[in-house]
């Protein structure tokens, strides 16, 4: 349980709901214990500060009122002492708070220095939904885990550390701590009976955790007081929190590219070299001999429409590419001018560095840094990020690869992605735009574009199972993974013996349980962590330190996939076999598309997801200058069944190939009435016209989910095509075609009349499912139909 990792977190409450009492006597019940332990360094102490207290029953009960601790300042500094070492006053930041509280009543100097102040906000780091505290969440999650372990006790309690963003508002700096809170002089009291929680109830709780309303249903929080203190110690971890951070948002693709996902990697490099005033740049380059730098990224501290790509040219830049090094000026004001460095002065800039970004001994682009005022950056500061370099030569160049392909795919959106057959509307389309825009001042729009009375074709071969294969070889290969690790670790009793080695078994151990289980979302990636994180590392130093350890680490990171370093057997099995069949799915699919616009122009666009599906528009508004007839549509119609039927054969005939076993569903969606597709200029895609035509987009969404009415049997099933429709003169036409490939032997006499199950926004179905014939797979009986003289039989 740990709000960090809970979203969309239900909780009405607006303050904190139950009561805080301070009180020193829990602590000094630890004095008197001490007082009591000869021999113990601060016996001596804790006997005079008892004697102290004896004068001052005030401070030895529940404390409400603010001035007895600053009437008994001195007293209270050397209670405080046994919880802080006044040594370390200095050095060290902690602070010593009320149950709950959000000012402390004692802390050190250097948390003074530090933390407090009217410019500085301190606030929890993560982030939840605008609407709630963070603060306000946080605080309810710990005092129900202080509850569970203090009253009912579960022992949940546990010293997770917590990360704190602190911002000074003055200077615009942002550091982080870790936060570790000590309870062990807190009292949680109940103020009546509380409820007794069964193991059911338990479980109920712990499965709702981010509904913080259902919990205090359960264990009221009103009914609790919380009496004592605690005791916070604060470490700077901003350096480890801001290169977690930054590893995982140049992981995002945008990081780079857009202006609010830069601007965030810019502060917080910024947090990282300590620097509120740091200027951030970043360009992926070519050469400096290119002139299309600006077709990349390019975000420097200098505008790129201030320089050309010669003004760089025998510059600190030029000199980091060639050389290959980090180039430091430490005060641009004492080098020769030229016209980069005039740019920066002009702008009062005086510090700069310029690194180069290399992947695979290639120097992708350049990361640099700026600053007012002179020699206030150092290589000390620089090699802070040293490890996040290759991190950043990665992102720049998949930013470069994100924008290639953008570029690419405007161009064949914009200009080059238009079928042919409809190509001549939108030609006619922007002749007549331009034609007005000459004719008149004032700016044309686009008309709309829109074929009327034109027949819908779809149909879909789905892989059956491909999801749960999918997750069957995921499992087989954590589990193999985590197997050979456990045998590497856990089976050898000199390393079993070692308290961390201990740990990782067990660790190992509750994964192979999850595994076993059933994988949930998350659970690969947490696995797949551990094995990165915490296995590799100590499998390497166990190879470093034992020599007959060489020989099965080796062979252990031999069996890992080279490119992605984890066990990639069934899951490279299920891959390989559901790409051969897609691959042959759209093979057969596009090369008999060729031959069937041959018979009539028609539109057609195909798309691949687990399965191949496509969609086909028929009708005389698509076609420019040749007369369309019913017996094109007849002549598509049997030619898609054609098809779906060798589909089924080579999908059957590949199955000795396959080393996953996977095979094939499909389905034809028959519609007769004629409707209309406008094409989307958002979109840049055609989609159906009109709201009685959204009828059929819906059920063609949803009938791969149809079942066979009074039954739980999907209409589509291996082996089998389903024909669906709506109506019963729909499907005539389809009976003389399936007389027809029984008779040819395509199909089996096995032919299904079926009623579905009404579906939602889709009712009245019904289907005719078929069977294929597989019994000589090696011959090709399609090759001497002629479908003209079966439309026309």
């Amino acid at each position: 349980m740990g709000v960090e990792n809970i979203n969309n977190i239900k909780c009405a409450f607006c303050d904190v709901p139950f009561k805080v009492s301070l009180s020193f006597e829990y602590l000094i019940e630890s004095i008197k214990q001490i007082s009591g332990e000869a021999g113990h360094p601060m016996q001596s102490m804790a006997t005079e500060t008892l004697d102290m207290l004896a004068g001052h029953p005030e401070l030895c009960s529940r404390i409400d009122d603010k001035e007895i601790l600053e009437e008994n300042s001195e007293l209270v500094r050397k209670l405080m002492a046994f919880l802080i070492n006044p040594l370390n006053d200095n050095v060290l930041m902690a602070a010593l708070f009320p149950p709950f509280g959000m000012q402390p009543f004692y802390c050190t100097q250097m948390f003074k220095d530090v933390v407090l102040g009217e410019s500085k906000t301190l606030e929890i780091a993560f982030d939840l939904a605008e609407d709630l505290d963070k603060m306000l969440v946080s605080l309810l999650y710990h005092a129900y885990l202080l509850i569970l372990d203090k009253v009912y006790g579960l022992n949940l309690y546990k010293d997770k550390p917590i990360t704190l963003k602190l911002t000074d508002e003055n200077s615009g700096l942002v550091k982080y701590f870790t936060t570790r809170i000590d309870t062990q002089y807190v009292r949680v009291n109940p103020l009546q009976n509380h409820k007794k929680l069964s193991d059911d109830e338990l479980k109920q709780l712990f499965d709702k955790e981010n509904d913080l309303d259902y919990w205090n249903e359960m264990i009221p929080l009103e009914n609790f007081e919380f009496s004592g203190l605690m005791k916070f110690d604060y470490v700077d971890s901003t350096y480890d929190y801001v290169i977690s951070q930054l590893k995982s948002d140049l992981l995002d693709k945008n990081a780079i590219i857009t202006l609010d996902g830069f601007a965030n990697v810019k502060n917080r490099i910024k947090s990282l070299i300590e620097n509120p005033f740091l200027e951030v740049g970043m360009m992926a380059i070519h050469d400096f001999e290119s002139s299309y730098n600006r077709n990349y990224i390019w975000k420097s501290i200098i505008p790129y429409q201030e320089l050309s790509c010669e003004d760089y040219r025998d510059t600190f830049y030029e000199k980091a590419l060639t050389e290959k090094k980090i180039v430091i000026t430490n005060d641009l004001a004492k080098v020769d001018k030229n016209k980069v460095v005039e740019a920066f002065l002009k702008r009062n800039i005086r510090s700069h560095v310029v690194i180069p970004l290399i992947l695979d001994s290639e120097v992708v682009g350049m990361l640099e840094f700026a600053c007012s005022m002179p020699e206030s950056l150092s290589m000390i500061q620089v090699k802070r990020l040293h490890e996040l370099f290759p991190i950043f030569a990665l992102a720049l160049q998949r930013s470069k690869e994100e924008w290639n392909d953008k570029v690419r795919a405007i161009i064949q959106t914009e200009f080059t992605a238009i079928h042919p057959t409809v190509e001549w509307k939108f030609q006619e389309t922007v002749s007549n735009l331009i034609s007005q825009e000459y004719e008149s001042s004032e700016s044309a729009g686009i008309e709309p574009i829109v074929f009327p009375g034109v027949v819908p074709i779809y149909g879909a071969s789905d892989i059956r199972g491909s999801s749960v294969e999918r997750n069957k070889g995921i499992q087989a290969d954590l589990t193999t993974q985590l197997h050979m690790v456990k045998e590497l670790l856990c089976c050898e009793e000199p390393l079993a013996e070692i308290p961390l080695v201990s740990n990782l078994c067990y660790k190992i151990n509750e994964f192979l349980s999850t595994v076993e289980g059933g994988l949930k979302a998350g659970d690969e990636v947490s696995i797949l962590d551990f094995l990165r994180n915490e296995i590799e590392p100590v499998l390497n130093i166990m190879r470093n330190r034992f020599k007959d350890m060489v020989e099965p680490i080796d062979k252990y990171f031999a069996s890992l996939d080279p490119d992605l370093k984890v066990i990639y057997s069934k899951r490279k099995d299920f891959e390989d076999s559901l790409t051969l069949i897609n691959d042959q799915v759209s093979d057969i699919i596009d090369k008999e598309q060729v031959k069937a616009q041959q018979v009539y122009p028609h539109y057609f666009e195909k798309y691949r997801t687990d399965g191949v599906e496509y969609n086909a528009y028929l009708g005389q508004s698509l076609v420019k200058g040749l007369p369309y007839s019913d017996i094109y549509l007849k002549n598509i119609r049997l030619w898609q069944l054609l098809v779906k039927i060798k589909v089924a054969r080579r999908v059957r005939k590949l199955q000795p190939e396959l080393k996953t076993k996977l095979d094939v569903t499909q389905l034809i969606l028959v519609h007769s009435a004629p409707l209309s597709i406008a094409f989307r200029q958002d979109e840049k895609k055609f989609d159906v016209d009109g709201a009685y035509n959204i009828r059929y987009e819906i059920t063609k969404k949803r009938i791969d989910k149809a079942m066979v009415k009074g039954t739980r049997e999907r209409v589509t099933q291996v082996g089998r095509i389903a024909i669906i429709y709506s109506y019963a003169e729909e499907i005539e036409e389809y009976r003389r075609y399936i007389d027809f490939m029984k008779s040819r032997k395509l199909i089996t006499d096995n032919v299904e009349d079926l009623e579905l199950e009404d579906l939602t926004g889709a009712s009245g179905l019904r289907a005719l499912r078929i069977e294929v014939n597989f019994d000589d797979l090696e011959s090709e009986p399609f090759d001497k139909i002629r479908i003209e003289e079966v439309i026309k039989g």
